[in-house]
């Protein structure tokens, strides 16, 4: 059954890296020309409506050409087509996902990783043995914790610090929303209880003492990730390419990369001209005010310089209005149940509605993340800038 799963995927995957449309859409009748892969001997989903399968497809360069029998498309083949077998396994287009984020979802697959953590124990087991796994890094980072295990939503620096008590550790919530960090990650940024909040984050505070707990939220994680250790070049590129690996675990052959900058736009260029870039891409360049029109120019000119091609599209900037609920810094019309505050608004109504407009005289689509009622309406309750605890 595993064996017969893991063809399933393998071809799905190669199947699914060709696929532009649906099938029946990509077909066409122009047989002329060299036919680059066909598969036969598969159970191949056709997804015209009605439930059938076919026995084998050919296809050419990013098209379609033919589904049929495995002697229709046989007598397709050239010299130089590539054949697969399918051994009567699926054949399926390939998975779209529609948000993700590919460098850092590569990057953290070399972290500690939290998302099968739902306990206290756990969290703590899966922490401890990254550490003690490498030994030698100076930062023990990781990501995917989640709100719920902790009484009150939220962790503190003194459970971290005992986890990690022998250097700073930095561990991003799964929302990547929210920071979790010892006392010696806030040491090294020279946090206390003195710094103040960035605009657009908070340094959580003991409502005692006034100290650091360690949580840090939104723009205010930025004040610790500053130091973290830097990933050089080839490390980026890596984890682009784990990411894809991992993309192509799960059938996923084209994402919306929401939310990329410069430099890590640059780097896909680099791995289309490897020929190491397995994946369609769509990428939405993140954006925040102030945002100038030789803001929109520079833009522009990254586009021009990176036309679109099969594999590697632009044509979308990203815009953040909030936070997430879980955190308190969705921006809300009404204070939260549990805590006395509307949230995090990020901008005003007519710097949205500038910006927007703008981008779109250009030919650029919008992307908005917008998690509240106040920030999904683009405007706010109060003009309060309080942000939550």
């Amino acid at each position: 059954m595993r064996s017969r799963l893991a063809t399933l995927i393998v071809v799905a995957i190669v199947a699914g890296t060709f696929v532009i449309g649906l099938i029946v859409g990509a077909q066409r009748d122009d047989e002329s020309g060299p036919v680059d892969l066909i598969v036969l001997n598969g159970r191949v989903y056709t997804a015209d409506g009605s439930g059938s399968f076919a026995e084998a497809l050919a296809v050419r360069g990013n098209t379609i050409l033919r589904v049929g029998s495995n002697r229709e498309v046989k007598r397709l083949a050239g010299r130089s087509t590539e054949t697969i077998d399918a051994h009567g396994a699926s054949v399926l287009p390939g998975l779209n996902d529609a948000h993700l984020h590919l460098e850092s979802g590569g990057l953290s697959l070399q972290e500690a990783n939290l998302l099968d953590a739902s306990t206290l124990e756990e969290i703590g087991t899966t922490i401890q043995a990254f550490a003690a796994a490498h030994p030698t890094r100076p930062w023990v980072v990781g990501r995917g914790w989640y709100y719920t295990p902790f009484p009150g939503g939220l962790p503190t620096r003194q459970q971290l610090d005992a986890l990690v008590p022998d250097r700073p550790a930095y561990m991003s919530c799964y929302d990547g929303h929210t920071a979790w960090v010892n006392t010696l990650a806030l040491r090294a940024a020279g946090i206390t209880r003195e710094t103040p909040d960035p605009p657009g984050g908070v340094v959580v505070r003991d409502q005692v003492t006034g100290d650091p707990t360690g949580v840090l939220k939104e723009t205010a994680q930025e004040l610790v990730a500053r130091h973290l250790p830097e990933w050089t070049r080839d490390d980026r590129l890596g984890a682009i390419r784990d990411a894809i690996a991992k993309a192509h675990e799960f059938g996923v052959t084209s994402v919306q990369n929401a939310g990329v900058d410069e430099a890590e736009f640059e780097l896909y260029d680099e791995l289309l001209k490897k020929g190491d870039l397995q994946l369609r891409l769509y990428n939405a360049l993140s954006i925040e005010p102030p945002f100038t029109e030789a803001d929109a120019d520079r833009l522009d000119g990254l586009w021009r310089r990176r036309p679109d091609d099969a594999l590697v599209k632009t044509g979308a900037v990203k815009l953040m209005l909030d936070g997430v609920i879980e955190s308190h810094t969705a921006a809300m019309l009404e204070p939260y149940a549990n805590r006395p505050v509307t949230g995090l608004p990020a901008m005003d109504a007519a710097t949205l509605n500038g910006i927007v407009a703008m981008m779109d005289r250009r030919g650029w689509q919008v992307m908005i993340h917008a998690i509240g009622d106040a920030a999904i309406r683009a405007r706010r309750s109060t003009p309060s800038n309080t942000l939550p605890q």
